[in-house]
């Protein structure tokens, strides 16, 4: 309505006469108003309809749908040409980015007068575009023609568009481009029509050469013509003329001024570089800190590349081995921490030693004690003892450890000091070549053969107390398995039903070798987790969770119980809360099992490398030996080593291996006992693959967690036995002893070197199956074994003393350290035979010296150049310094006297030395000719590297003996506070003999009368009847009623004389000590002799004399402290206690280390107890265990 009203009004403006039309329009007029207002409304709809088409055709980037938008009658767009389509999109197509980046608006629309301004533009390029081309083609036949004037006219026409166009150019113009025309013209003629040209926006134009008329889009048959010269070439060609013309002028010009262009040059030059110079010089002093960083970040990363070279690169450079050639001298800091080595080393060897000889002297005071508290041994006997291990160990286990320099194998003479090199010569000769010592292992009798590996070979190899001593140790093991194995085993399974002696010798060792315990890092933290719980009790047996449960239900209600006490497990299990009770605790012992499990495998890296191997080596041994047997059976070998042999006994009794901590007086509980037994036992199932069955039905429910765990063992086994060599591991060679000048050291003592020569010479005959062999020819210089009283002294020991055997097993123990060298040494041979080692050795130093000393690229050229003054005293220089390092070197540490020598030769002299020695590896075999310069440096950078990782070792080795050296500490003073115990235990004893004696003195003097024992008598008829007599040689039954036997107490403690007489005839005396009998008792033996022709029971005539000399039997109680023990007594243990006035206090708890050790039970006790491979005996001693845990109460 709006437009129809205003379409009216603007009418009746335009007529003047408003009112008066307005009163005459008729009905026509006004349908005919309303006719052209809807139409111009419709095509004002329709306009902005196509306008939004070509919006939408310029957005999806369509040319065509853009073209045909413009061309529609609803647009209203003048000068539309459809030739120009492609351009009318490319220029609506940037207004409309230009107006979005104006408006900020992605999404802006070109509006009508947008569009019809950009129909212009484009029309106006192809007017250009279209003039252009026409331009071009006029300059290209103006230049066919060959008039200037002509060719200048068209240049400079405004369409052609070329710059700097002027008219005394007009002639150079025209040869300039005739030569390009003619140029192009040689390539030959396509006879295209087409031409292309450029427009200011980058645009191409094309043009109908014949048709004089253009496109913007690209013909299908396009095709340059290129004969034709278009703009840019006209263009860039002109300019290059140009250029070329300046360019030739000024050179000239300069070619005629050159000394004032030279002295401005360098001018210039001098005045840039000088304010460049002091400007750098400037920002340098403002960062000098910055610098500094700079240049040592450069310096060494170059010198680590130069090592990595060194270390990575098979043929390092000579100035690379040159740069790290001083590293193979020992420095001050090397002598000091070698000598700081060997003291440690010996402190630490002398310790082990003196705590175990310590060890052994406990375990017999234990032994006595024991057989005091049950048997009264003399007490007197105890005593002595005790004061000769307390002096022991505060004098003479430190007086004692070495020999006096002045006597015996250390004296100044020249026997003894031949004897003292060839027992140095043996002994390097057994540590280097294990297979002498690996025969003699089996060539004893076992029992000798444990005690001797437990002494004579650890010692030997020091305990393994470096590098080199634990390489050849780990040698010896497996050379001894081998051998075992070749000779020894039948069957693989004998290695697990047997007790082979290497396997038992190298897990003692890795036990507790250095006072080191991996056991301890991998088994400790699992282990106390499962101690910390006191309330967790894990009962598996059916009838033992049975009577717990009868136990408590009767503790909690406070009736008996109605149920029988004793039943089958069958029965038991018949009971729902038996089954609960028993599922629960199955449940609980995965969960523990998993843990120590867990800890096992997760810890391979910290079990001990020579286990490792060995158990790699025992598979592999037994593969090669029964290549039928599955790999099954030979990872469950494995498997009974690593983990029941080594690791089962940790499990089981933790305090007797250091797992765990425990003092003085605590110990496992019982139930804490029982359930690491049952954890171990799991994990021993679980490692064999042994299910459930029989008597163990009841656990048949723990089959698939077995299976399920075996599967971990035997990936944690695979891995175990997934070992580097020993050679990579310790990055030892068959030179890496002559890089390592140090003597070896050991301590040995002086039976220990006697009982291993006695051997020798005992078995010498199958060490040594050829004549020449090195262990003969030694063994041939030292001669017949000596005696202790030769190698000690002659004057130190006396014949004559009444101690003299006791004086022998004291010098038996004293040490003597031996330097170990070897008779054949590789710089002592014969010239027919020259060996190849120390030719090397001496080569490689010499080599050292002279390149050093000497500049030059390649080892040759060194060799070949002439030598220098300064560098002449450059080398004597480095040489008086060395001298000065040997001359502060202990007499252990000091290099080869020939090498020493080589170290006063000069610089010429050297290098003369050094081509001869090479020709010599060469004929050896050692180098290989032409490369053999290249092979020599490569073994010298070989050299550094494994002297860098000795250092290496050498550091973390102090740190590590500092530590052991701490812990034999602590032991030595635990076994201190032991002996105080002891001391305490025995002056009670003593306090309480004296009270005893006192009382029965002043009893003796109100009665008037002697306190003397009686004499006891009995005919050998009366004994036999008793069972103590058995039988007298050459004397029927009959006659036994003729003879009497008086048994006379004497005034010594516990010493009897028994008088024989036949038809009241005195015939023999036979003294008779208690202690004597214990200790037979003790050892086992039932009978024994008197007079060498009656045979007597040993248990029976002890319990005579208890009946008559001392009180009657009485039954003891039970101490507290016994319920810590892994026993479970189930009858009292009777035993025959001393008198009342000299009641004894339970001994001292003390920590054992003996392995192997069985329990020893008296044949009127009646016990049950676990004893594991290499157990000790717990928190308390044995004694502890048969007697001393009994608190005596005596009635009046």
């Amino acid at each position: 309505m709006q437009r129809y009203f205003e379409e009216l009004c603007d009418t009746e403006e335009k007529a003047g006469r408003i009112r008066a039309l307005t009163e005459t329009w008729n009905g026509v007029a006004l349908v005919g108003l309303q006719h052209s207002v809807n139409v111009a409304a419709q095509e004002e709809h329709d306009q902005i309809l196509t306008i939004g088409l070509i919006n939408q055709a310029l957005c999806r980037n369509d040319p065509q749908k853009t073209l045909s938008a413009l061309l529609l009658p609803s647009s209203g767009l003048m000068d539309v040409v459809p030739h120009n389509g492609k351009r009318y999109h490319e220029v609506l197509t940037r207004i409309k980015k230009r107006k979005a980046e104006l408006n900020r608006d992605p999404t802006a629309e070109l509006w009508l007068a947008d569009i019809q301004e950009g129909v212009r533009l484009a029309n106006q390029d192809t007017q250009r575009a279209l003039k252009m081309s026409l331009g071009l083609a006029a300059v290209n036949q103006a230049v066919k023609e060959g008039k200037p004037s002509q060719t200048l006219r068209v240049l400079r026409l405004p369409e052609v568009a070329l710059r700097s166009v002027v008219a005394e150019c007009a002639d150079g113009y025209q040869i300039e481009l005739a030569s390009l025309l003619r140029a192009k013209a040689l390539e030959g003629d396509n006879k295209s029509p087409w031409l292309r040209t450029k427009t200011q926006d980058g645009s191409s134009y094309y043009f109908h050469l014949q048709k004089l008329e253009g496109f913007w889009e690209r013909p299908q048959s396009f095709v340059q013509n290129n004969i034709f010269l278009c703009h840019e070439e006209i263009q860039s060609h002109w300019r290059r003329y140009l250029q070329q013309r300046a360019y030739k002028e000024r050179l000239q010009y300069l070619y005629q001024n050159w000394r004032a262009v030279v002295k401005i040059q360098a001018t210039v030059k001098m005045w840039l570089a000088r304010r460049q110079y002091l400007a750098r010089l400037r920002y340098f002093k403002r960062h000098v800190g910055a610098i500094i960083k700079i240049q040592a970040f450069f310096r060494a990363n170059k010198a680590r590349e130069e090592y990595r070279m060194l270390v990575h690169s098979s043929t390092p450079p000579l100035s690379v081995v040159r740069k790290f050639a001083h590293l193979l001298e020992l420095g001050d800091n090397d002598i000091r921490q070698e000598g700081e080595l060997l003291r440690l080393r010996e402190e630490v060897v002398r310790s082990i030693r003196s705590n175990r000889q310590l060890e052994a002297d406990l375990d017999l005071m234990d032994l006595k004690i024991g057989l005091l508290v049950r048997n009264r041994v003399t007490l007197q006997e105890v005593v002595s003892h005790h004061k000769k291990l307390t002096k022991k160990n505060k004098e003479e286990l430190s007086d004692m450890m070495a020999l006096e320099k002045h006597k015996g194998l250390k004296s100044l003479s020249k026997e003894n000091r031949e004897k003292l090199e060839a027992y140095q010569h043996l002994f390097y000769l057994l540590q280097t070549q294990p297979s002498y010592l690996a025969q003699l292992i089996f060539l004893m009798p076992q029992n000798k053969s444990t005690r001797f590996m437990e002494t004579v070979i650890f010692t030997l190899f020091n305990y393994g107390s470096d590098c080199r001593e634990a390489y050849l140790l780990l040698q010896l093991f497996t050379a001894a398995l081998r051998h075992e194995i070749k000779l020894k085993v039948d069957q693989p399974q004998e290695v697990v039903t047997g007790n082979p002696t290497v396997i038992k010798m190298l897990v003692s060792f890795y036990r507790h070798a250095r006072g080191q315990n991996a056991l301890r890092d991998i088994l400790g933290p699992a282990v106390r987790e499962v101690l910390q719980d006191r309330t967790l009790s894990i009962r598996t047996d059916p009838v033992d969770i049975y009577k717990s449960w009868i136990n408590q239900t009767e503790s909690q209600t406070g009736h008996k119980s109605s149920l029988p006490y004793e039943v089958s497990a069958e029965q038991a299990l018949s009971h729902p809360e038996v089954q609960q009770r028993l599922n629960i605790a199955i449940t609980n012992l995965k969960s523990l099992t998993d843990r120590v499990l867990n800890a096992i495998t997760g810890n391979i890296h910290k079990l001990p490398y020579g286990l490792r191997y060995t158990a790699k080596v025992l598979r592999d041994s037994l593969h090669e030996k029964f290549p039928q047997a599955s790999e099954d059976e030979m990872y469950k070998i494995v498997g009974n080593l690593v983990y029941y042999r080594y690791m089962n006994p940790a499990v089981v009794a933790p305090d007797g291996f250091d797992v765990v901590d425990f003092g003085v007086g605590s110990a496992l509980l019982p139930d804490q006992r029982r359930t690491l037994g049952s954890v171990a036992r799991i994990l021993q199932h679980s490692a064999a693959h042994k299910h459930f069955h029989g008597d163990s039905a009841h656990l048949r429910a723990l089959n698939d967690y077995i299976t399920h765990t075996h599967a971990k063992f035997r990936r944690f086994l695979h891995a175990v036995c997934d070992v580097p060599e020993p050679e990579e591991r310790f990055n030892i060679d068959e030179y890496s002893e002559m890089v390592i000048l140090n003597k070896p050291v050991i301590y040995i003592s002086i039976g220990e070197l006697i009982n291993t020569h006695k051997l020798l010479l005992e078995h010498q005959d199958a060490l040594c199956p050829e004549q020449n062999d090195p262990l003969l020819v030694l063994l041939r210089d030292l001669g017949k074994v000596p005696s202790v009283q030769a190698l000690v002294g002659e004057g130190v020991i006396s014949s004559a003393d009444s101690n003299l055997e006791q004086t022998l097993a004291q010098y038996n123990k004293m040490e003597v350290s031996l330097t170990l060298t070897s008779k054949f040494d590789v710089f002592k041979s014969s010239d027919e035979k020259p060996d190849a080692r120390g030719i090397l050795l001496s080569t490689k130093q010499l080599i050292i010296d002279v390149i050093r000393a000497q500049p030059g690229d390649t080892l040759s050229e060194v060799l070949r150049s002439s030598v220098l003054q300064d560098q002449e005293v450059q080398h004597g220089w480095m040489m008086h310094r060395r001298a000065q390092r040997d001359a502060r070197t202990p007499e252990k540490m000091k290099r080869n006297q020939s090498l020493i020598a080589d170290s006063n030769l000069t610089l010429e002299e050297k290098k003369r030395k050094i081509q001869r020695s090479l020709r010599r590896l060469e004929a050896l075999g050692v180098l290989t000719p032409p490369d053999s310069e290249t092979q020599i440096l490569q073994l010298i950078a070989k050299d550094i590297r494994h002297q860098r990782l000795y250092r290496q070792r050498r550091q973390a080795e102090l740190v590590k003996l500092k530590q052991t050296l701490d812990s034999l500490h602590c032991k030595s003073s635990f076994h201190s506070e032991q002996v105080d115990y002891y001391s305490q235990y025995i002056s009670t004893c003593l306090r309480n003999l004296t009270a005893s004696q006192v009382n029965g003195k002043k009893a003796a003097d109100s009665k008037g009368k002697k306190s003397k024992q009686p004499t006891l008598t009995y005919t050998a008829a009366r004994l036999h009847e008793k069972g103590v007599l058995l039988e007298i040689e050459d004397l029927p039954i009959t006659q036994f009623k003729n003879v009497i036997f008086d048994i006379i107490p004497s005034e010594e403690g516990g010493t009897f004389l028994v008088k024989a007489r036949f038809l009241g005839v005195d015939m023999e005396r036979f003294p008779l000590k208690y202690q004597d009998l214990l200790q037979l008792q003790y050892e086992g033996v039932a009978v024994m002799k008197m007079f060498d022709k009656a045979k007597v029971n040993v248990n029976l005539l002890i319990f005579l004399l208890n009946k008559k000399f001392f009180k009657k039997r009485w039954s003891g109680v039970l101490n507290p402290r016994l319920a810590h023990s892994p026993f479970n007594y189930s009858s009292p243990i009777h035993i025959f206690p001393p008198p009342p006035s000299a009641c004894l206090l339970p001994p001292p708890l003390r920590d054992d280390n003996k392995q192997g050790r069985e329990r020893v039970i008296d044949s009127s006790q009646s016990a049950t107890g676990w004893v594991g491979p290499g157990a000790r005996r717990g928190p308390i001693g044995e004694s502890a265990r048969l007697a001393g845990a009994w608190d005596c109460e005596w009635p009046e």
